[in-house]
């Protein structure tokens, strides 16, 4: 390889004249921020091939002046190149075209390599984690990609031939939409949704128990709430939480795109998260007004509520040593300046260094700290899962504010109806994947109906699986990698069940200590679990709904073998039982209840991997199996979030067109979802 000095590297301004006979133009068109670029050509007259393309000094006379070769091969008019810049390759040099018999006939102008991927590497160090996919920086799935094009040694890209690849994007949920509309931004032409249901949005649902959006009688029996701010309390500065500023950047996005229709706006209104006049209903006790008494009363006077329970000086002992392995307050900067970067630092160094992601909750304080179960119990700290879901919905819960759409959160997948309605097929539940070598394609197959016997089918040149792997595990699929076949068939998945309530008037809102939002009020009475009241509409008129029960994990799932009719009459009882006798007859009849692990389109809430799941798992979503893509909220680094399942669409996106050649798509897309919010 020859070695050359770039006019950048010698530090002198050089003005190198750049033939414009030649009839081979080279060009790029996007700034060089990694180790991947297209190289775009312009044919002017006939050249005989093949050509070599090279790069090195501008001034270079031969082929062998050249730092390194980028291709070899049949030139034609409108195709790319995809550029694999080694990382050694020096600022300013030229792109050069060399005919078949070492003749010059094209040169780029010089090109400046920002050469961001060395910087990198130097901050990361010699040990640290290697961005292979696994997640841990956002721009891990570009790096990922560049990988997976070196190895592959790319050659050419027919640009019209490669945006009108037929791709099928499975499942209409968050993201799948994000899916299609990365790579219909890009400018492919040729893409189907495939949606198992009737509506779009997948686990992000709105019901409205009378009326419209802005009837203001609805509850979300899906997510509820957007992360958006977090004040430092050291500092008392206030940042956006980053990796949640995708949700609002694509409500602005879809605006734009439909016109800013008010029929189809997404627009954001405050979520009230807690209120001091919350009930805290436990033991039966009431206040002289009927009521039970309210965290602020509780506050005021202990004894109204709960007998605390005194830690025994061995389990406060080890409170103490797990806190001296948790992260500090300047962790929380972390995740909300970039939680990718947050997420690689703890998988390394969270737990002193131990790893984050190889202990349990439970397993690290008993086999590590080495306790006894007793006061691990007492503590709370029994979980089997890792410590990184507990780090970030801490951060959120503990210092976040919080958004939520006006009218419902459904109106955010909604706003897509317009754009995907011609290019999306609705309930078609797909039940077998097959890949062909012979003709590298995907075929899809299911049934009309779920009685038939016969199986219809598709083939496309890809696939991108959005659907949960609860819902894929029980397809039959092509040979996969073993460890992708194993998260698909082993990930936990999260159950939740929500009832919500109408009532003809919002009657919390009528206290001598009004409720206004939030999730505060509590209870002992079983199998309730959280009360939700409207943040919206707040003091309005007319019919509202409240989520009168929402509960989780192993909870939830005891009310999977009742009925819905038990179900719901249990939680209005209960919503009887904390509110007063009076509220029964506010009560309109109308309610909805949702329990995710019945619906079987999800067959859960969110995803749950375990211990040492994210370090093993996530570098397979990072790569194409037999031209499938895996996408969804339990594909990303956090889980059960909107931005969740935004963000693995963006990478699902990004990873196609890096697997098509498509290298300045790939970089703009990650500029423009990415970039803006979050260091790449």
């Amino acid at each position: 390889m020859k070695i050359w000095l770039s006019p950048l590297v010698l530090g002198v301004a050089v003005a190198t004249a750049i033939p414009s006979d030649l009839p081979l133009k080279l060009e790029t068109r996007a700034e060089i921020k990694s180790r991947a670029a297209n190289v775009h050509l312009r044919l002017e007259r006939a050249v005989d091939g093949p050509i070599d393309f090279t790069y090195g000094s501008c001034s270079s006379s031969t082929l062998q002046d050249s730092h390194h070769t980028v291709a070899k091969v049949e030139a034609q008019h409108g195709q790319r190149l995809v550029w694999m810049i080694p990382e050694k390759a020096e600022s300013n040099g030229c792109l050069s075209a060399w005919d078949a018999k070492g003749a010059l006939v094209g040169r780029s102008e010089p090109q400046v390599l920002h050469h961001q991927w060395k910087r990198r590497i130097q901050k990361r160090g010699p040990e640290s984690i290697k961005m292979n996919g696994t997640g841990f920086d956002h721009v891990g799935a570009w790096f990922e990609g560049v990988k997976y094009l070196e190895q592959q040694q790319p050659g050419p890209v027919d640009v019209e031939k490669a945006k009108a690849k037929e791709i099928a994007i499975v499942g209409a949920g968050m993201s799948g939409l994000m899916t299609w509309l990365v790579l219909s931004q890009a400018g492919l032409t040729n893409l189907t949704i495939i949606e198992g249901g009737k509506r779009l949005g997948g686990r992000v649902r709105t019901e409205y128990l009378s009326g419209g959006p802005f009837d203001y009688s609805y509850q979300e029996m899906g997510p509820m709430r957007i992360p958006d701010t977090y004040t430092d309390p050291s500092s008392n500065k206030t940042f956006n939480i980053s990796d949640q500023q995708i949700v609002y950047q694509l409500a602005e996005e879809l605006n734009k795109l439909n016109g800013h229709d008010a029929s189809l706006s997404v627009n954001f209104i405050k979520w009230i998260q807690s209120d001091r006049n919350g009930l805290n209903y436990r033991n039966s006790v009431r206040m002289p007004s009927g009521l039970p008494p309210t965290i602020n009363e509780i506050g005021l006077n202990s004894s109204l509520g709960p007998v605390p329970v005194e830690l025994s000086a061995s389990a406060k002992g080890l409170q103490a040593d797990l806190a001296e392995y948790l992260p500090g307050p300047e962790f929380n900067d972390l995740i909300a300046k970039n939680i990718f970067r947050a997420h690689s630092e703890w998988i390394k160094n969270g737990l002193k260094g131990l790893g984050g992601d190889v202990w349990s909750e439970f397993a690290f304080m008993v086999n590590h700290l080495g306790p006894s179960l007793a006061d691990a119990s007492a503590i709370g700290r029994t979980s089997y899962e890792s410590f990184w879901a507990s780090i970030y919905n801490g951060f959120y819960f503990v210092y976040g504010t919080w958004k939520t759409v006006d009218g419902g959160l459904s109106r955010l997948p909604a706003a897509f109806r317009p754009l995907v309605e011609d290019v999306t097929v609705m309930d078609r539940r797909i039940e077998r994947v097959s890949y062909e070598p012979t003709s590298d394609r995907v075929t899809l197959q299911w049934r009309d109906n779920q009685t038939s016997q016969a199986l219809q089918s598709a083939s496309y040149d890809y696939a991108v699986i959005s659907a949960p792997f609860t819902v894929v595990r029980s397809w039959r699929l092509p040979p996969l990698n073993p460890v992708l076949s194993s998260a698909i068939n082993s990930m936990k998945y999260y159950g939740a069940c929500k009832v919500a309530l109408e009532f003809s008037e919002r009657f919390w809102e009528h206290y001598a200590n009004p409720i206004v939002g939030s999730c505060s009020t509590s209870t002992d009475i079983p199998t309730v679990g959280n009360v939700c009241y409207p943040s919206y509409n707040v003091n309005g008129t007319g019919p509202a709904s409240l989520l009168a029960s929402y509960v989780s994990g192993d909870v939830g799932a005891s009310w999977l073998g009742r009925s819905e009719a038990e179900h719901v009459q249990y939680v209005l009882d209960a919503t009887v039982e904390i509110h007063g006798e009076a509220v029964r007859a506010l009560y309109t009849g109308n309610y909805n209840r949702r329990c995710w692990q019945l619906d079987p389109l999800a067959v859960g809430a969110w995803g749950s991997p375990t211990v040492g799941q994210h370090q093993l798992w996530i570098p397979e979503y990072h790569k194409t199996h037999s031209n499938l893509v895996f996408v969804g909220e339990h594909t990303s680094i956090t889980h059960a979030w909107v931005s969740s399942a935004l963000e693995s669409g963006i990478r699902g996106g990004v990873q196609l067109l890096l697997e098509l050649g498509l290298v300045d798509e790939a970089r703009a897309t990650v500029d423009k979802w990415m970039a803006r919010w979050i260091d790449v």
